[in-house]
């Protein structure tokens, strides 16, 4: 169901969610879906690792994509760990959204991988993001292996790509710190990748008016806050700081997931998106991890085969 067709449906929805809204609408300028939630995705970074190593661990030189290399390096070097940071190397369509796109969104003030029908990231962001992992395989900065479970959570990496539900389950685990993902220059309001998760409504439904009242009341001011309060992820509402000011003076360790929250891209909503995303993450792999192809070579074609995809209706 378009849920702009209800009488308040677009007003619902601008008015809580703001301008990040309109990542959600379909090609037909409809909205079919409600923004929920989302997981705003950060680097997090082991401290006990980071000391063993000599660096800083309350203020870490990661506030460039530069830095972020040469603290891996210097992490590496030192013994204290045998990979800087373990990102999935798999093929699976989504594990972009974990390395490269949070990276690019950092690095190009949050351009979703496509934009207005053509792909983005055969561009100078992308390539400098591209040549940032390049390097870390390259140099052994990070493994080329699949790693069954979570290498940072067991201490096998000192550094990871997470959003906030990450902070439930390294609380006992792991001394951790975290900073916004960093692009190739400093910067204080970078985008990341949002790892939303929102609510649609099936045609067939038989009650469409009563449903649509309970989508409103399970995303209202309340019970965003109960879900916030019991998960501590981030309702996809605006000024979330301000709103729920009570429970981020409690919860300080969430206050840097909200502020980044206004700050997200989304997946593209395009036509053929999981085609799109593994065209990507093909040639990613094949260029970036593994060095098989060049960069260049490897941008230029999944951007042409993207362009098509996404001009299917």
């Amino acid at each position: 169901m378009a849920l702009d067709s209800f009488p308040d449906g677009a007003q619902y929805i601008k008015e809580r969610t703001g301008e990040l809204a309109d990542q959600y609408k379909s090609d037909d300028g409809k909205m079919y879906q409600l923004p929920w939630k989302s997981n705003p995705v950060v680097l997090y970074y082991n401290k006990d690792i980071f000391t063993k190593a000599g660096l800083d661990a309350e203020n870490p030189k990661l506030g460039t994509q530069a830095e972020f290399v040469e603290t891996a390096r210097a992490l590496v070097k030192s013994g204290a760990t045998a990979n800087a940071v373990w990102p999935s190397p798999a093929s699976d369509f989504f594990q972009s959204w974990f390395d490269f796109y949070p990276f690019y969104a950092a690095n190009s003030q949050g351009t979703p991988l496509v934009k207005d029908g053509k792909a983005t990231f055969d561009s100078e962001e992308g390539k400098e993001v591209a040549a940032m992992f390049e390097t870390l395989y390259k140099e052994n900065l990070a493994s080329k292996e699949v790693f069954q479970g979570d290498a940072f959570g067991e201490g096998k990496s000192a550094m990871a790509l997470a959003g906030p539900w990450a902070i439930a389950a390294y609380k006992d685990k792991i001394n951790w710190g975290a900073v916004p993902v960093p692009g190739a220059e400093a910067q204080t309001d970078g985008s990341t990748f949002s790892d939303a998760k929102n609510v649609a409504m099936y045609s067939a439904c038989e009650n469409q008016g009563t449903a649509w009242e309970v989508m409103k009341f399970a995303t209202s001011k309340e019970q965003d806050g109960a879900l916030l309060a019991d998960t501590g992820q981030m309702p996809m509402r605006q000024d979330l700081p301000a709103t729920y000011a009570d429970y981020f003076a409690k919860n300080p360790l969430y206050t840097q997931f909200a502020e980044q929250a206004g700050r997200t891209v989304e997946v593209p909503n395009v036509a053929n998106s999981v085609e799109v995303w593994q065209t990507f993450r093909t040639a990613y792999a094949k260029s970036v991890i593994f060095g098989n192809e060049s960069v260049d070579a490897a941008f230029k074609g999944a951007a042409e085969k993207i362009d098509q995809l996404a001009a299917q209706k």
